[in-house]
């Protein structure tokens, strides 16, 4: 037995019980590394370590975890960082066979988390007690013994650390923070009912994290929102009777009603001509008074004060909202659909004032608001549009094809507003991502108004794939530059930088493949294949064709292939498949378009050869082979005569391939007869001089001559079966 222990158990428990305690967080990583390759003997039935003829293998597992359970409850900070490492790796490679003599560790990290450690050690002393708690779900006996009656002091340590004083609040990392919501998201779908109490604390001090503002003046990280507002939608699960979707759907409303609020303030400036379909009455906002909002019990979020503030504040309101339809649920929810499509309406009506205003609609302004307000939010509407058009995609995601209804209204507002948003490139990935969603779900249907409001973001679309043309570019440049020369050509100091000026303009078109570009690539083809054709211009037809060709698009060439285009004259737009075949002529998909694969029919029913029929052939045989062939080449000589002679104007007639013995024949939907593809040598001459021009007289006169011969004489007919053979075998 020790012979086949791993020898870094023992290094391990040597370097634990001769290395001061100060220095162990340095050798950590190396001590973690030992305790992974001891997996066997940690994971192995434990023995009575104290008898004599105890196995090596148990006394030194119980000699390590002697030494972890010292330096833990040990008075030296480093050895307890160290041992908290160290007992979360052991839990890890031991399994049950720790786990359940694990009690006394649980309530040593517990002890940890109220002592004045570095922060560092109770972010790993969280993760290794959330570590115990996953693992010991999968057991009753040790959910019962450990879980339960530790899980509540986890819970009430964890919030006292984080729920500290005003004065204390800046003083606690984030990272902390963090970590503590990371455990109560893992841990609380598995145990509601132990986080059933602490739910309207948790609220409180996820609070300041979920919608924060440069009014607070801290910076919450974005990973440390996304997490707290897991949590708070978490939260449902610990309602009492299967209450959770009540509580999720008015946790839901109540935050369209804080976005209508905000919003009140927010576009005070815009005299708003949106009207309310859910019933919905806006309050009224004191111009003169200073813009600000929330804030005004305990259970809102903090005050805010500014547009920019205000802002974020809406922004942000939509992210939350929008994770709802990310996370999971524990009971079937009702979603409000009439509110939720009433809000994102009334957030996505409000469009930037421009030259153009007049033919893209007018927006009313608010006189008594100054004009540094207007712009601040001007500024800022970008903002919002993308994050109203990123929960509306959230919610196509989330509900498929109970989409289908939403999407008319959907395509309304987006076409509204894309004028408004097109030169920021976040508001046009988030546009193409919808657009992208509502063709999928009810683009067929599309009538021809609807597809007609689709002519900005098409051109939008082609244009965000299309190369840059420098060739423009580069003789306008060329001319300027000959023109100043020319002009100032007794002037001998000239700017060398105009020369260079192309150069420095061509390492731009290599910065491709973006995010951005690859929704504009994923929405091409569906232009093609989810829009009636019938109800889209000729010129846009044509601009989406020529983007795909130039941009080597695939699926969006075999989109306008597989999607024609007829004018209004009755005449078909030509195909661009000789383009697809160029670009993609090996692939599968295109190989089925030029040659789609037809069982070959014969033309009447034959039996199979015997080798009897076979030795039986006579030279008389091969004698009428011979002059069929002869006849053929005859033929073919003269048809090539009469062709040359056709032609109007001297030179090569049309391209004649010679059939290859042992291919494939090129037009197999011309034939009703299976042809040999490896005959005797006899016909193999002949066969040599057969083209695809003649390729159906001559099966023509194949399918004659057996059937003649199938009358007259049987040794023919076994001949035909014996091509016929040959080429199935083949």
């Amino acid at each position: 037995m020790s012979t086949s222990l791993p020898p870094e158990l023992r290094i391990l428990c040597h370097q634990l019980s001769t290395t001061p305690a100060i220095e162990l967080p340095r050798l950590a990583p190396t001590l973690l590394r030992y305790v992974s390759r001891c997996q066997a003997p940690l994971s192995s039935p434990a023995a009575n370590a104290a008898k004599a003829d105890a196995p090596a293998g148990a006394v030194l597992v119980h000699k390590l975890k002697t030494q972890l359970t010292t330096l833990l409850n040990g008075k030296s900070a480093e050895g307890r960082f160290a041992a908290v490492i160290l007992i979360k790796g052991v839990v890890e490679a031991g399994g049950w066979e720790v786990l359940r003599g694990a009690e006394s560790w649980v309530r040593g990290l517990l002890s940890l988390l109220g002592k004045p450690d570095p922060p560092a050690s109770k972010e790993l002393c969280i993760i290794a007690l959330t570590k115990i708690y996953c693992m010991t779900h999968q057991y009753p006996t040790l959910l019962r013994e450990i879980t339960t009656p530790t899980l509540p002091a986890f819970v009430t340590s964890c919030l006292n650390m984080i729920s500290s004083p005003a004065s204390k609040a800046s003083s606690t990392p984030l990272s902390l923070i963090e970590t503590v919501f990371h455990a109560f998201s893992t841990l609380l779908p598995c145990h509601t009912t132990i986080y059933r109490p602490f739910a309207t604390q948790i609220r409180l001090v996820t609070r300041p994290y979920q919608a924060p503002t440069q009014s607070d003046g801290l910076f919450v990280p974005s990973s440390l929102k996304l997490i707290s507002r897991r949590l708070v939608i978490a939260l449902h699960q610990t309602m009492a009777k299967n209450a959770g979707g009540e509580e999720w759907g008015q946790a839901v409303r109540d935050i369209v009603k804080e976005i209508h609020i905000t919003s009140d303030h927010v576009f005070r400036a815009v005299v708003e001509d949106w009207e309310s379909t859910a019933g919905y009455i806006a309050e009224s906002v004191d111009v003169n008074q200073e813009l600000c909002g929330g804030g005004k019990s305990a259970e809102d979020l903090p005050r805010w004060v500014g547009i920019s503030a205000g802002v974020e504040r809406l922004t942000s309101l939509l992210e939350i909202l929008a994770q709802y339809f990310h996370s999971e649920t524990s009971t079937p929810v009702s979603i409000p659909f009439g509110s939720i499509m009433d809000m994102v309406s009334r957030v996505l009506s409000i469009a930037i004032p421009s030259e153009s205003s007049a033919a893209h609609g007018s927006t009313k302004l608010h006189p008594a608001v100054d004009r540094d307000e207007r712009d601040s939010l001007w500024c800022g509407m970008p903002q919002i549009y993308v994050a109203a058009l990123q929960f509306v995609n959230t919610v196509a995601d989330r509900t498929q094809e109970a989409f289908i209804p939403l999407a008319p209204g959907v395509l309304d507002q987006l076409v509204w507003v894309f004028p408004s948003g097109r030169n920021t490139p976040e508001f046009r990935l988030a546009a193409y991502t919808v657009l992208t969603k509502v063709l999928l779900q009810a683009g067929q249907g599309f009538d021809r108004s609807q597809a007609g409001k689709l002519s900005p973001m098409i051109r939008s679309c082609c244009r965000e794939l299309q190369p840059m043309d420098l060739s423009s570019s580069t003789v306008g440049i060329a001319e300027i530059s000959g023109k100043k020369l020319h002009g100032n050509s007794m002037n001998t100091n000239q700017n060398a930088d105009t020369f260079l000026q192309n150069k420095q303009i061509s390492p731009l078109l290599e910065s491709k493949n973006t995010s951005l570009e690859l929704a504009a690539s994923e929405l091409l083809p569906l232009l093609l294949s989810h829009v009636p054709q019938q109800h889209l211009d000729i010129s846009l037809r044509s601009l989406i064709e020529r983007t795909a060709i130039l941009t080597h698009h695939k699926n969006a060439m075999l989109s306008s292939i597989l999607s024609p285009f007829v004018g209004k004259n009755g005449k078909a737009m030509t195909s661009i498949l000789p383009h697809l075949t160029r670009d993609f002529g090996k692939d599968n998909v295109v190989e089925i378009l030029l040659r789609p694969r037809m069982p070959l029919l014969p033309a009447f029913a034959s039996r199979l050869p015997t080798n009897d029929a076979i030795d039986e052939e006579s030279d008389d045989e091969i004698m009428v082979l011979n002059s069929k062939a002869e006849s053929m080449q005859k033929k073919q000589s003269h048809d090539n005569f009469l062709l040359q002679n056709s032609t109007s104007e001297p030179g090569l007639g049309p391209r004649i391939d010679p059939i290859i013995p042992g291919s494939v024949a090129p037009n197999p939907f011309s034939q009703n007869l299976l042809i040999a593809h490896q005959p005797s040598p006899k016909v193999e001459a002949a066969a040599t001089h057969m083209s695809d021009v003649q390729m159906d007289s001559a099966t023509k006169d194949d399918v004659k001559m057996g059937s003649e011969d199938h009358s007259s004489d049987d040794e023919s007919v076994h001949l035909n079966m014996e091509l016929d053979t040959d080429s199935d075998s083949e």
